[in-house]
């Protein structure tokens, strides 16, 4: 969220445009409605914090079935058809 640079209101994040693979412009309206003042921003990639390998997609079993109960699956649950 960022405060808008005319009267210190909170602004809201009303649209953006990619402008590159790291940059985009984003366009903030001021929530103040005596001051309702729009602007924009450009947010973009500094730099990375962590450097990690290539990694390889999960398997589609990562999640082991026991990991919730038996009453998330099948005739147990809730039915909401009238």
């Amino acid at each position: 969220m960022f405060i808008c640079p005319i009267c210190g209101a909170h602004a809201r994040t009303r649209t953006s445009r990619r402008l590159s693979e790291l940059t985009i412009r984003q366009y903030h309206q001021c929530q103040n409605l005596e001051c309702s003042e729009t602007f924009t921003t450009l947010n973009s990639v500094e730099k990375l914090v962590t450097k990690r390998g290539r990694r390889e997609p999960l398997p589609p079993d990562f999640i082991p079935k026991d990991a919730f109960p038996v009453s998330h699956y099948g005739r147990d649950q809730l039915n909401l058809s009238l």
